[in-house]
């Protein structure tokens, strides 16, 4: 603590102390160099004056404005504001180190101690949500610093079927220089892409896994002389077998290949083809026998999908109809209604999607894309129209681009509902192209298919990434009481109450102090693991929502207040001081001893 003396006291001393210093310099026998002994020896004698009781000069700082530093501010900018605004406005500093800048803990103390202050110019990476709230009473205006190198934004399915791709796709900021961008997996580097230089740049990469479990892969890239990365948990599991009725009202190769294709994989299939009026052939593969003459409600609920076409669909009775409505509104079956060239029209409940005629063209060969699949290699016979989604509906396959939606569905009920303008996808497989044509139909059939009755999956009410010293909020339809760990498990606490909206649900609340895969403990009712980020994780992503959200309370802010100026007192800088007295006491010392 710095004690001042009283200033005439300090005079009084200094002036003896330099008179005495005076005498002896001049009652030296030696006189050589006696004028610069007589100014060092008054200089020091200032300098121990003025450290005893530091001087103080008033300036002039705005009292309605002030300026507030945060993480990532830059110097350039903090003088260019203090050279433009007059007067000046006082400096403060949150969670970051400044000179000159006086440090802020709490946003409430603040605004108690700075009761006059208005507007709050605000430079580097902004506030976080709580921080900001804490000021809405104030203006703010942003000056923040640009987006430092890195991920902006990243999706990619969290669950994923064996044999499917994990697609990463995002954005990502590089402001130097291009960036080359890997996806690691499996212990090595799968894909990669080069992002150019700029803001905002698109990428997308991936990755189809070969085996089951949790994973954790990276997107990955180089900063300098360090490696920065991202985590991308996955959970992959076993397909799921799934119970396949095809409905035709012919034989036909895409019912053939469709059939030994799905067969193979373990699957059950039923097929029911028209060969007369009122006559079917049937065959069923991995399920037990049972006859397909006629569509029952007890038929109906050993399927998870029904597939058939158009003119099948014309053909069935208002019983059977009626059946189909009532299994996917109730039961949640899906069902995938084929369209060909000439009979593309809606058809309530069971394609109620409208289409669209772009050419009067016969069909064509063009390729057709999906989710996991962005190339040109799957070409199919297109036809000269594409589906209009209703409100609800959803793509699963396109052409060209997503505009042009071939195939989509939607929910009724429990169920889905999906049309298609594909009939004949049985060309990928004869042309050796297998793995595509199992991708296909997997797409399609998992995204229709019948709620699995199982491991209940935990939902978000949050899409941002639930980091370690955050509260994860996540319901379930079961109560979930503790999660565990990493080896050895180390447990964690949930909270769990019972949903008021739904006597089915339950919400649960957790604090992870560790990241990683959290799992139901042995003994305790499952639900699908869970991943937790590290608290330093997806960091630009952070930033970049910190300064949206600054931007957009700023834009909803009033006018300038008009602007006050206070007087403060502040101390002259010491170090000066310091610097000088030790030079002087050096040059006496040197001069008496040569």
């Amino acid at each position: 603590m710095t004690v001042n003396l009283p200033l005439p006291l300090v005079l009084s001393l200094a002036l003896l102390l330099g008179a005495w210093l005076t005498w002896l310099a001049v009652r030296r026998a030696d006189r050589r160099r006696l004028v610069g002994r007589l100014v060092a020896s008054w200089v020091a004698v200032a300098c121990l004056a003025l450290l005893a009781s530091p001087p103080k000069i008033t300036r002039t700082y705005s009292a309605s404005e002030a300026i507030l530093l945060t993480d990532g501010y830059s110097p350039d900018t903090l003088q260019a504001l203090l050279n433009h605004l007059q007067p000046k406005p006082q400096v403060f500093a949150f969670e970051t180190e400044a000179v000159q800048a006086e440090p802020i803990t709490d946003f409430a103390a603040f605004k108690q101690q700075q009761p006059a202050v208005q507007t709050l110019h605000v430079l580097g990476h902004g506030l976080a949500e709580e921080e900001l709230a804490s000021l809405s009473s104030l203006r703010l205006v942003p000056h923040l610093s640009p987006l430092p190198a890195g991920v902006l934004s990243a999706s990619w399915p969290k669950k994923i079927t064996l044999g499917e791709p994990v697609q990463v796709q995002g954005i990502f900021t590089s402001p130097e220089k291009p960036v080359t961008l890997y996806l690691q997996a499996a212990g090595g580097n799968r894909d990669s892409i080069e992002v150019k230089k700029g803001a905002g740049q698109a990428f997308q990469l991936a990755f189809t896994p070969k085996t089951s479990g949790q994973f954790v892969y990276q997107l990955q890239w180089q900063e300098e002389d360090s490696l920065r990365r991202e985590a991308i948990p996955v959970l992959v599991e076993e397909p799921r077998p799934l119970n396949v009725l095809l409905l035709s009202s012919a034989p036909s190769f895409e019912v053939k290949f469709l059939k030994n294709a799905l067969a193979q994989q373990g699957h059950g299939v039923a097929v029911r083809q028209e060969v007369s009026q009122n006559i079917y052939q049937t065959e069923t593969i991995n399920l037990s026998k049972q006859s397909l003459n006629r569509l029952t409600p007890a038929l109906l609920q050993n399927f998870d999908v029904v597939l058939l076409e158009e003119a099948t669909l014309q053909g069935l009775s208002a019983q059977e109809k009626q059946a189909l409505q009532q299994a996917v509104r109730q039961q949640g079956l899906g069902i995938l209604t084929c369209f060909s060239q000439n009979s593309a029209k809606p058809i309530p409940f069971f394609a109620e999607a409208g289409f669209r005629l772009i050419s009067e063209k016969q069909a064509r060969n063009a390729p057709v894309r999906w989710r996991g699949n962005a190339s040109a290699q799957a070409v199919l016979p297109l036809p000269g129209a594409v589906l209009q989604l209703s409100q609800g509906q959803k793509p699963l396959a396109w052409g060209q681009h997503l505009q042009q939606v071939l195939v989509a569905y939607g929910r009724k009920g429990l169920g889905h509902v999906g049309v298609s303008l594909l009939p004949q996808t049985f060309s990928l497989a004869l042309e050796g192209k297998d793995a595509l044509y199992r991708q296909y139909w997997s797409q399609v059939l998992n995204a229709l298919a019948k709620p699995e009755e199982g491991v209940p999956a935990p939902a978000f009410p949050s899409l941002s990434p639930q980091r370690v010293g955050q509260a994860v909020l996540f319901s379930s339809a079961i109560p979930v009481h503790s999660l565990q760990v990493g080896s050895p498990p180390s447990l964690g606490t949930v909270i769990s109450t019972a949903s008021s909206g739904s006597p089915r649900s339950f919400l649960h609340q957790f604090f992870p102090d560790q990241s990683g895969w959290f799992i139901s403990p042995p003994g305790q009712d499952s639900i699908r693991p869970l991943f937790i980020h590290s608290a330093s994780t997806w960091a630009r992503q952070n930033i970049q929502f910190r300064h949206r959200q600054l931007l957009a309370i700023a834009q909803k802010t009033d006018a300038p207040a008009p602007m006050l100026a206070i007087p403060i007192q502040v101390e002259i800088l010491l170090w000066p001081l310091w610097l000088a007295l030790v030079g002087m006491l050096g040059f006496l010392w040197l001069e008496e001893k040569f």
